[in-house]
């Protein structure tokens, strides 16, 4: 039954291979957007009343920069996902039928197509990425030192939920794309995705700063292990305990997720207008 997928698989590697250059100038904009953020957090602290010694939220201004990059660094691997606007050009063209009369599932296809986006872009930028940050904040002294064996039980727990993230993320990709079905407005779709997954997830702002029901609230949510949880799980800022609970949650939600889209796209398929095809 896997071998159904294998060419999605490859696709999606291919796919990601073939637009290197697209990759490259995010990579470039990243830089940037890691440097700018540096640059707010330095004033941030300075202007703070305990001055760069301050912590603040229980983050000191060397965590603070560590989970900026970290952060940034893993965004850009992990949420290389075309999933709903693959969804959005099969209404719109009306090619989705094809994938209903043929013995695939469409849910799987998207997956497959997204872990083989997430395994190329893991192995040709995530690895090395990572390693250099670690590396250089371990070196600056912003990180705990990467001893074994503890750094590398946190390191495992980061790969899989990092891999629990993704599909997180492409599980929710695939929610608002079936939304879809009812609406032409992919683009607005995609915007309120974003914007949900970058507030809620920890990536613009730790949710150690948010209110502290609030903050609770969203620690259960799928969100958290989406940026926020693999990140601090890295950073070594979590115990193992908590880290395998944040695991554990991803991937209950992943399933739950994937449950709910089912059941969506199975309504919503009777419902499908098409503009072209």
């Amino acid at each position: 039954m896997l071998k159904r997928y294998k060419p999605f698989l490859r696709a999606g590697a291919m796919d990601t291979l073939a637009f290197r250059f697209n990759i490259l100038m995010w990579a470039l904009i990243t830089v940037c957007e890691v440097a700018c953020l540096v640059f707010l957090w330095l004033a941030v602290y300075r202007s703070s009343v305990d001055g760069m010694d301050a912590v603040i939220h229980g983050f000191s201004f060397r965590e603070m920069i560590s989970y900026v990059v970290l952060t940034t660094v893993f965004g850009f691997v992990t949420f290389n996902n075309s999933t709903l606007w693959n969804i959005n050009t099969d209404i719109k063209k009306g090619t989705v039928g094809n994938y209903l009369i043929k013995p695939i599932s469409y849910r799987g296809k998207f997956a497959a197509t997204s872990l083989g986006s997430l395994l190329t872009m893991t192995a040709l930028f995530g690895l090395p990425l990572y390693a250099a940050a670690l590396l250089v904040l371990s070196g600056l002294g912003f990180l705990p030192d990467l001893a074994f064996p503890g750094f590398f039980a946190h390191l495992g727990l980061f790969l899989l939920s990092g891999l629990c993230a993704s599909l997180l993320n492409d599980t929710i990709s695939y929610v608002f794309g079936v939304l879809c079905f009812y609406t032409s407005s992919g683009w607005g779709l995609n915007s309120l995705k974003e914007t949900l997954i970058s507030f809620l997830s920890g990536t613009l702002l730790p949710l150690a700063f948010f209110p502290a029901g609030l903050r609770d609230v969203l620690s259960w949510m799928p969100f958290a292990g989406m940026s926020q949880d693999p990140v601090l799980i890295l950073m070594m800022k979590y115990d193992l305990a908590t880290s395998l609970r944040c695991v554990a949650v991803s991937a209950a939600w992943i399933v739950a997720l994937e449950l709910f889209a089912k059941g969506l796209f199975s309504r919503a398929v009777r419902k499908v207008t098409v503009q072209g095809g």
